[in-house]
């Protein structure tokens, strides 16, 4: 990648690493939240469900917008309108946390400024990012990487967001729902003053459009549903099962969720960062070999046997998925066109975000009728999804293939 176009792609990346940190910052602090307002589980399962739905929802439209308006607009669109939602959610918590609001109208208040503002903005980042990096990279290695650097910053703000969010939440359950959208007001007047507009190109490639019922793909996005699904289920019930199972205090509960997001996000992190590359693996063995880890992982958690076996549980889960998720976006790659690559990791990224629509909801509701309900469902899932990636015989024939491509000799 050239000097001149490595600059305005660092504002970019920071750009999508504000608002995933943003996001991610406040995560441990919303089960308690929740009892604190008189929220049920279920509660705030429709609200996180309802923001995923808008972020599926809204993507395309800012897709569009960038085409029309340009990358650089929009992304400071999504930075200002972050910043509007997170600080209309702080402001709606202070005041039920006063109580000067009824139930119902709290929970809309909290629909409208988490979900909808937050949620509809903050899916215009990661649509104009991409397309920014792709309009100023010249050549497919750059390009390349290039995007892969933009999953690697939102894999970072996964890790660091909860970890600092728990970390706040000790001197207040209200100090990360402040902190969140102040520290993204001076990114978004640099991106705003900083970041050159992109080159416009007459003409732009034709996109083939891929169908997700595509047989070269759609066992791959089986697959990452169920990966996404299972993770999903963790993340909205962790801060309820530790705050029930150990008798924590709201600001404890936040400060302990951070700490286990931590342990989960951190080996994943490591795992795609450092290992996965080390290794030299095909994808289907990474995801055969992690899947079952993660399995472990989940099923660790569900005996009270304390706080440390959530913990190591959860880093199980982590180090499982720090070898699946990469085998499950990197599969179906080597298997389409130079050309159908965008329209591969539109499916993906798609597949990842309707996992997070039911997730909330699902996992909520299952843990009102039995807390360790939602990791014997993801657990469940993942066992599904080892034996049709051992037994699927479109994915057994693929075994040689990719093994040839890995060390370098593709089938002609």
């Amino acid at each position: 990648m050239n000097q001149p176009a490595r600059r305005p792609l660092v504002l970019v990346y920071l750009a999508v690493f504000g608002g995933y940190f943003g996001q991610q910052m406040i995560m441990p602090i919303l089960p308690p939240l929740a009892r604190e307002l008189r929220l049920s589980e279920v509660h705030l399962g429709l609200v996180m469900t309802v923001a995923a739905a808008i972020v599926v929802l809204a993507s395309p439209f800012w897709g569009r917008r960038s085409e029309a308006l340009g990358r650089k607009p929009v992304i400071v669109m999504g930075l200002a309108g972050a910043i509007l939602g997170l600080t209309g959610f702080a402001v709606v918590t202070k005041f039920g946390l006063d109580g000067r609001w009824s139930l119902p109208v709290l929970f809309g208040l909290i629909l409208v400024s988490r979900s909808f503002l937050f949620g509809g903005f903050m899916a215009a980042i990661p649509v104009a990012a991409q397309t920014y990096v792709a309009d100023v990279t010249s050549d497919e290695k750059s390009r390349v990487r290039g995007l892969s650097l933009i999953g690697a910053v939102t894999g970072l703000a996964l890790v660091l967001g909860p970890a600092i969010g728990g970390l706040l939440g000790r001197f207040g359950l209200l100090i990360p729902l402040y902190v969140a959208p102040a520290a993204l007001v001076p990114l978004a007047v640099l991106v705003a003053l900083r970041l050159p507009a992109e080159p416009r190109h007459a003409e732009r490639p034709v996109v083939p459009r891929l169908s997700p019922f595509d047989r070269r793909i759609w066992p791959f996005l089986v697959i990452g549903f169920g990966l996404f699904l299972s993770l999903a289920l963790m993340q909205m019930t962790i801060g309820f099962l530790l705050q029930d199972r150990l008798g924590l205090t709201s600001e404890q509960t936040a400060r302990t969720t951070g700490f286990a997001l931590l342990c989960a996000g951190l080996p994943m992190l490591v795992m795609q960062a450092a290992v996965v590359p080390k290794l030299g693996w095909a994808p289907l063995r990474m995801l055969r070999v992690g899947i079952p880890v993660a399995i472990f992982g989940f099923l660790l958690v569900v005996p009270g046997f304390g706080l440390w076996s959530v913990l190591v549980g959860l880093g199980l889960t982590g180090v499982g998925y720090g070898l699946a998720v990469p085998g499950y976006t990197s599969a179906p790659t080597m298997l389409v066109e130079r050309n159908e690559q965008s329209g591969l990791a539109g499916l993906l990224g798609a597949t990842t975000a309707l996992t997070f629509v039911f997730g909330p909801v699902v996992g909520t509701s299952l843990y009102q009728v039995w807390p360790v309900l939602p990791y014997l469902l993801a657990a469940g899932l993942l066992g599904v999804l080892l034996v049709f990636a051992l037994a699927h015989s479109s994915l057994r024939s693929r075994d040689a293939v990719e093994e040839e491509v890995v060390a370098g000799h593709p089938s002609p």
